[in-house]
């Protein structure tokens, strides 16, 4: 099995989840943020005021990939998990891609 790391910050609080990676102008190759909430639920993001191309990876509480997104800069329109999940993953836009981590994958 090949491991891929990510550098993450950690979202916790609902002010830190609303923040999230707006503003910034740029984002390492292997850097992002993890958004943990303390309970599942139908998680919602969009892009505005955030300025990086994005790719999320919404986390079941398996902690299983179960679908990844893209989220344009500046975007109003908004990618949910569909599904009840308690973790997301920002990322660069092409950084699952890249590293081949596809829906179904488990993160430690």
């Amino acid at each position: 099995m090949i491991k891929h790391y990510l550098k993450v910050e950690i979202a916790e609080t609902p002010y830190q989840h609303q923040q999230g990676l707006m503003y910034r102008k740029k984002l390492g190759e292997d850097d992002g943020m993890l958004f943990k909430f303390k309970k599942s639920q139908n998680l919602k993001f969009w892009g505005v005021n955030t300025y990086l191309p994005l790719a999320i990876a919404f986390v079941s509480s398996d902690k299983k990939i179960v679908k990844i997104s893209y989220i344009s800069p500046c975007s109003a329109k908004v990618v949910d998990s569909n599904i009840d999940c308690d973790m997301a993953i920002e990322a660069n836009y092409d950084f699952f891609k890249k590293n081949n981590i596809n829906i179904g994958n488990k993160i430690e």
